[in-house]
């Protein structure tokens, strides 16, 4: 974000982007949309951990083949999914989730699984406030995949660390919140992928599942925290923004093709 300014339904960004007030709630979007989309663009290449081990299925009761570095993400099949209290039947349905459109496109429902172990059931990292909300779903309500890529993010270092497994895959200085609208702390994943047409925020911004914790409310949109690349370079290494994290667009073009939505992304003091 400069800013917040990227935390919101990309609402139109100095006449380029559309407001997407149920896109990607915070962001400020362009129109062309990536994961699911049938627009022209560069499509997201298939990676291998983009693919669940043969031994997995969303039905499964144990995923044995699954390493400690692997996160399952759950995609939802409908344009909604339930959300329930706990993994059994008869508990309360505590939320409904719907996807958001962009340009008249769905945007993927997607969650990151923390707990696998209750047979028919997912818990799950929820795209919602509060901050590290969670909650349980239906396995036979999603497709579920899998990736061995995690990010971190050290905000008093200003750096990104992207790791696959054991191995370091990439390291790049950001810009971060300023002290009055500082960048959220947690454990989070990426929700949401999107192409801008906005200089501002650079070729592309992924949405996360963290949300401000100053504003509740952000030029049209919720708050919703992103990475996004920027057109001034030489503010990256520093507290500039409303709580989004700056990259080069070199790094955002890079992180757009390699990582997966679900991919889990840490971020600390």
């Amino acid at each position: 974000m400069t800013a917040l300014r990227s935390l919101s339904p990309l609402a139109v960004a100095r006449g380029v982007a559309v407001m997407l007030a149920a896109a990607v709630a915070g962001l400020f979007l362009a129109p062309t949309i990536f994961q699911g989309s049938t627009q022209a663009g560069p499509q997201l290449p298939p990676a291998p951990d983009r693919q669940v081990p043969a031994s997995f299925s969303a039905r499964a009761a144990r995923v044995p083949t699954l390493t400690r570095y692997t996160t399952i993400i759950a995609t939802a099949r409908a344009a909604t999914l339930s959300v329930y209290a706990g993994p059994h039947r008869g508990a309360p349905r505590t939320r409904l989730l719907r996807a958001r459109t962009l340009s008249g496109h769905r945007l993927p429902l997607v969650l990151a699984v923390t707990d696998h172990a209750h047979k028919g059931w997912f818990r799950v990292r929820l795209p919602v406030r509060p901050n590290g909300a969670r909650g349980w779903i239906r396995r036979s309500a999603v497709d579920a995949t899998a990736t061995n890529f995690r990010v971190a993010v050290r905000l008093r270092e200003h750096d990104l660390i992207v790791r696959r497994g054991r191995v370091t895959i990439l390291r790049t200085r950001i810009g971060v919140g300023r002290s009055l609208s500082p960048t959220p702390t947690g454990t989070y994943y990426l929700a949401d992928l999107i192409r801008s047409t906005d200089a501002f925020y650079g070729p592309y911004a992924f949405g996360l599942s963290a949300y401000s914790t100053v504003y509740t409310s952000f030029e049209g949109g919720d708050g919703q925290v992103g990475i996004h690349g920027t057109n001034a370079p030489a503010a990256i290494g520093t507290d500039v923004s409303h709580g989004c994290i700056r990259v080069k667009n070199t790094v955002i073009r890079r992180l757009a093709r390699m990582l997966p939505l679900g991919t889990p992304v840490t971020i600390t003091h």
